[in-house]
């Protein structure tokens, strides 16, 4: 096992994290609870200080910038908290 955190194994966490969203989405379609969720994209900048979470096409960001170790951590919280 390695403690290694690559852009490949967030964007891996963030998919189940999209897939999960939408999942509840259509759960509560015509049930009168309206609920719009747009997908998160990973945004990585080296000079601005690593990974940020980023929806509607990278026009608003939902996360600080984190390391990848710490966006690794906020990932698998977000995905034990959804499920």
């Amino acid at each position: 096992m390695t403690n290694r955190i690559t852009k490949k194994t967030l964007e891996a966490k963030l998919e189940r994290l999209n897939a999960k969203l939408y999942e509840n989405d259509y759960r509560t379609y015509g049930t009168g609870v309206f609920t719009t969720t747009a997908k998160m994209d990973l945004d990585f900048a080296e000079c601005y200080g690593g990974y940020c979470l980023v929806n509607y096409k990278g026009s608003h960001h939902a996360t600080p910038r984190m390391s990848g170790k710490e966006m690794d951590q906020y990932l698998n919280g977000a995905l034990d908290w959804i499920t």
